[in-house]
């Protein structure tokens, strides 16, 4: 594939990917499960190829995705592994979860009903894994001190309830990428509170099934959570942040996205640079039109922010963002010449533009910024196997 022509693609390195999901079995502890998640389209990686990528690599291994028509896409593609399904599927979709094998969290008491109920109505059982709200309070069954007599009751009601199957339970923390002697309190308050709903059903004589509540941070910095499964995501892609990380392990970013020097121009001493007149030159000024713009997913946001790296210079972005290129100052670096490939980020052999250049200056998280990136940049996958 001939690519010297393209304006703006993302190329996806599935040893990368293969690589990194090896990283991330090294830290579980014997026996222990991975389930990646491939919510998203995979962070904007693909679902399918990422899925096809890591099949096989470790059998017992589960995947996680937002919505039922996800899950359905991988199905539909062949896959076989277990497909948990993090967010709300409507109860009348009862036939349809069981029909495909997709396991659904169940997401409250009453929403556990309705769903055996439909269940029932349906003729079928429904597989899910039971989802405890330990302080994201988000959704799952209440573990507030007041009330965890409760949902231990509530939480065993499920486990006996007809129209469901209940197979693993497990929460979300909201707080484990952060650091501090608040934070990482909070995080180990989640866990205790976890841990006592497991141990309140394993005293009533109910095994839980598959435990899992460390992401991707506490995949990597806790080994005291990882128990069952660990579910990955940001690290999986190679987008954790460094600062995230309390143990030093290599993870391999798996996208790099370019584009190209689409013209050089110059700007003398004065220039206003694109809408609004957000930058002025401050001197005589070369300036490149990068061929991406926010609606290839390079966010107007970056206006004046945003950094790319071309033959190995790091160029910052000089006026708004607009929806199919912006500039980029290039005067200090007269080796750089139009139709050259630009990296937005990412690595090449030249140079690294990482995640954090573009998440940090928006307050965004680092899956923002590939699940930003549009359809319409084609994705070309690397070192695929078969």
């Amino acid at each position: 594939m001939d690519r010297s022509t393209w304006r703006c693609w993302a190329e996806v390195d599935l040893d990368a990917l293969r690589y990194n999901c090896r990283q991330l079995h090294s830290l579980l502890p014997p026996g222990g499960r991975l389930l990646t998640v491939l919510k998203a389209d995979a962070y904007g990686h693909g679902a399918v190829p990422v899925a096809r990528a890591l099949e096989g690599l470790f059998p017992g291994d589960w995947i996680g995705v937002a919505t039922m028509e996800e899950g359905l896409e991988l199905r539909e593609a062949g896959i076989r592994q277990p497909i948990l399904i993090l967010g709300w599927t409507s109860p009348k979709r009862a036939g349809e979860l069981a029909e495909n094998q997709l396991t659904q969290a169940l997401l409250s008491a009453a929403y556990t009903q309705r769903l055996a109920a439909a269940a029932q109505t349906a003729g079928v059982t429904v597989q899910a894994h039971l989802k405890l709200d330990t302080g994201m309070t988000r959704v799952g069954y209440l573990c507030h001190p007041n009330h965890i007599d409760k949902t231990i009751s509530q939480a065993a009601q499920a486990y006996g309830m007809k129209g469901v199957e209940v197979t693993g339970i497990f929460t979300h923390l909201s707080s484990a990428y952060l650091h501090g002697e608040e934070d990482e309190a909070y995080t180990q308050m989640q866990f205790q509170r976890f841990s006592q709903v497991c141990q309140g059903l394993s005293d009533m004589g109910i095994q839980p099934g598959l435990r899992h509540c460390a992401n991707s941070a506490a995949t990597v910095n806790c080994p005291e959570f990882a128990l069952d499964m660990c579910r990955a995501g940001t690290v999986l892609y190679g987008l954790l942040p460094e600062s995230a990380k309390l143990r030093k392990v290599d993870f391999r970013p798996v996208m790099t996205w370019k584009a190209r020097v689409g013209l050089i121009r110059p700007a003398p001493k004065g220039s206003a640079v694109s809408y609004n007149r957000l930058a002025v030159t401050g001197r005589d000024t070369r300036l490149a039109v990068i061929t991406a713009g926010d609606a290839d997913g390079y966010m107007r946001q970056l206006t004046n922010l945003g950094r790319v790296s071309i033959r190995g210079h790091i160029c910052p972005v000089v006026g708004r963002v607009c929806m199919d290129m912006f500039m980029v100052d290039v005067t200090d670096f007269p080796d750089i010449q139009e139709e050259d490939e630009v990296l937005l980020l990412g690595r090449d052999q030249d140079g690294e533009v990482p995640c954090e250049w573009i998440f940090r200056p928006l307050d965004l998280g680092p899956s923002s910024v590939t699940c930003n990136i549009r359809p319409r940049v084609p994705r070309v996958y690397l070192h695929q196997e078969g």
